[in-house]
């Protein structure tokens, strides 16, 4: 699968590398590309199946989005609403961060995925046997099922958290987990588990 991601910070690296490691093709889209596997944000696009934003949520503007041209792609968001001071989350009109992607690019089937955990997380989700959940919300569910068999070959165990409205809640949770990680003591190697019988 040829799958874009547009931001080279620690989660665009880390997710990138895993899925070129299971033999996925992996470009990097940059405002000023420089090595061999980057490419300017929209000709990123252009070349992928599936789209990943690994950016910080200042970027996610309507007219970022709208150049990106996304048509029907695949879009995975893995952005929070942090606020800038580290306060806690921003409110977003649109409801949800992966909500403005969908406002800002209709035609694409916008996944949230990928930000209810740590960086640490992305690169080994295996607590002994268990494997970490990795929550999706989508409107689409074959878009949603592309994300759910990216991130079991990551070693996740992803779960179907409903339509893409849930991301707002989602987005909270990923300010719990924050919360706890970076200032409540737990460290960053901490995950969530959803746990049947």
């Amino acid at each position: 699968m040829k799958i874009a991601i547009l931001g080279r910070g620690i989660v665009g690296e880390t997710l990138g590398a895993r899925w070129a490691g299971v033999g996925h093709s992996v470009v990097y889209g940059s405002r000023s590309p420089g090595a061999p596997d980057e490419l300017f944000h929209a000709e990123a696009v252009r070349v992928a199946e599936v789209v990943v934003f690994a950016l910080p949520w200042a970027a996610m503007e309507p007219n970022f989005l709208a150049e990106l041209e996304l048509g029907e792609r695949l879009v995975i968001d893995c952005t929070n609403p942090i606020a800038a001071d580290f306060s806690g989350l921003v409110p977003v009109e649109e409801g949800s961060g992966a909500e403005r992607v969908a406002k800002g690019a209709p035609d694409a089937k916008v996944v949230k995925a990928f930000n209810t955990i740590g960086v640490n997380i992305m690169a080994n989700p295996a607590f002994g046997t268990t494997k970490a959940t990795l929550l999706v919300a989508g409107d689409d569910t074959a878009a949603k099922a592309t994300v759910k068999s990216l991130a079991e070959e990551l070693g996740f165990q992803p779960e179907d958290a409903g339509p893409l409205s849930m991301s707002r809640y989602l987005e909270a949770q990923a300010w719990i987990w924050i919360s706890m990680a970076m200032k409540f003591g737990y460290g960053r190697e901490i995950a969530f588990n959803l746990q049947r019988r």
